[in-house]
């Protein structure tokens, strides 16, 4: 699923591929397949599956409808969940008026907009300490304006990014604390409790 063309001074120049194919964290991904499911549910009219990259550089897998009024974001994401792997849902859904098209009629992915910044419900860090969790979250994942209620997950971590969000906070606090306490308490808040009490660290 390749595309490259031998060049005049004999070296093979990749071009990308001739399908929709793309790797996230390791995993293969057809963009196609995610497009047709979108198709599947009730009052998408078309889809498009595209990855955008964090400011943190990671790859956020976004998905875009053009669907009847009144049909909600959230309502498409549930509707994903459980008709497709885990590493396949994407996280977020955009609603589009009419989906970017070329000259001749195709979908144009480059003309996909950047999903508008997600709405925090959260409150802010009450603590010093859950304000310093919190701009770790921040600076792991590339997402300002973390709340002291907001999940690690939700927001688009996974297992290798919780790897490098407990080396921060270990090299931060310059404490010892094991990777499986950022997937038991994924909130600045759960785990800034947990510090506290494991740790016995001041709070000031």
């Amino acid at each position: 699923g390749d595309l490259a063309r031998l060049r005049a001074d004999g070296a093979v120049e990749y071009l990308g591929r001739v399908d929709q194919q793309v790797k996230i964290r390791g995993q293969r991904i057809e963009l196609g397949e995610i497009e047709s499911v979108l198709l599947e549910l009730a009052g998408v009219r078309a889809a498009a599956a595209h990855v955008h990259r964090t400011e943190a550089g990671e790859p956020d897998l976004v998905a875009y409808v053009e669907a009847d009024e009144g049909l909600a974001a959230a309502d498409l994401v549930a509707g994903l969940r459980g008709r497709l792997p885990e590493t396949m849902t994407p996280r977020r859904v955009v609603v589009l008026d009419k989906l970017p098209l070329t000259a001749n009629g195709k979908l144009d992915r480059s003309a996909l907009p950047r999903p508008p910044p997600e709405a925090r419900r959260s409150e802010p860090p009450r603590t010093p300490l859950e304000a310093r969790l919190a701009r770790a979250w921040s600076e792991v994942l590339g997402h300002a304006g973390v709340g002291r209620d907001d999940n690690f997950f939700d927001l688009g971590g996974h297992s290798i990014t919780a790897i490098r969000l407990a080396n921060r906070i270990n090299s931060d606090l310059d404490i010892d604390l094991e990777l499986v306490e950022v997937f038991h308490r994924p909130t600045p808040a759960a785990l800034a409790a947990f510090v506290l009490e494991e740790f016995e660290l001041d709070d000031a």
